[in-house]
């Protein structure tokens, strides 16, 4: 069941709230004014009666592509620095199992939202598997989904350095499997780190979204400058069946790795812990109660 507290009143203005207010549109109005005076060469009267034009025309259209870029920015970040905090801890897929009971499980997709947010602020669980099986095999499924998209988007970040470093990488049907392997090895060794408890496995894990920012910013300047230099490993094997055929087929075997460790992760946590399936069902109720 939906939670039915209601929610908080917002608190009432502060004093000289109107003033800011005031102070505010007063400085974007005449900055806007002075912008059509000094810039565009219009009257100072003319300049009035064009303020709204300016900025509807100017401000507003003219920013699409940084507000564009700017979100596309923010949610590549958003989401890689929620795999990372997913893959730097052991028991991440115990806790969105949690997660997801204690929300979804009641209706509440915002809250669960809301809590993936604030991974990192979510109680350790005892165990580091899931404890159904329905967690499990989403868990899993969502590790190998999360697989392909990093070994996707690696293999373009490589491709990049080695191009921007002045090393071209023919492609072939070696560097199909090689390219891939060498993307999906770096976040699958920050996934190892979580396993073996190492302490600075988060450190060395926050460099994928700065990564992925260059690769992203790049790209796009590249596209808004029409530059015919700019080389796309991803646009080149698409291009060309017999390489995205291959690539894809290398990927299908490449992307089950991490899952396949994961699974013997769990494995070894069920069969060395003799009192687990008890703790569990105890887990378990707490989570449905």
């Amino acid at each position: 069941m939906a939670s039915s507290e209601a929610p908080e009143p917002r608190p009432p203005r502060p004093p000289g709230s109107g003033r800011v207010t005031f102070t505010v549109l007063a400085l974007v109005l005449g900055w806007t004014w002075l912008y059509n005076v000094a810039i565009k060469g219009q009257g100072l009267v003319g300049a009035l009666f064009t303020v709204v034009d300016t900025l509807s025309e100017d401000v507003v259209t003219g920013s699409v592509v940084t507000i564009v870029v700017g979100l596309g920015i923010v949610l590549v970040f958003t989401l890689t620095k929620l795999y990372t905090q997913v893959v730097s801890e052991a028991a991440s897929f115990r806790m969105i199992e949690a997660m997801a009971v204690e929300t979804v499980g009641r209706g509440d997709l915002r809250g669960f939202a809301r809590r993936l947010l604030h991974f990192a602020d979510e109680p350790v669980p005892e165990h580091v598997h899931p404890v159904t099986p329905g967690g499990a095999l989403t868990g899993l499924s969502l590790l190998y989904a999360l697989s392909w998209l990093y070994l996707v988007l690696f293999s373009e970040a490589l491709f990049f350095v080695s191009w921007s470093a002045g090393v071209d990488l023919p492609i072939n049907d070696d560097n199909l499997n090689l390219l891939p392997t060498l993307a999906l090895a770096i976040p699958f060794s920050a996934r190892v780190m979580a396993m073996l408890r190492y302490r600075y496995t988060q450190d060395y894990a926050d460099f994928m979204p700065g990564a992925l920012f260059v690769l992203l910013l790049v790209g796009s300047l590249g596209y808004l400058f029409e530059s015919h230099d700019q080389k796309f490993f991803l646009l080149q094997v698409w291009a060309d069946p017999v390489y995205l055929e291959a690539f894809l087929r290398n990927g299908l075997l490449l992307a089950f790795v991490p899952v396949f460790a994961e699974a013997v992760f769990w494995l070894g946590h069920l069969m060395l812990d003799p009192v687990v399936e008890e703790a569990e069902e105890e887990e378990l109720a707490e989570d449905q109660a």
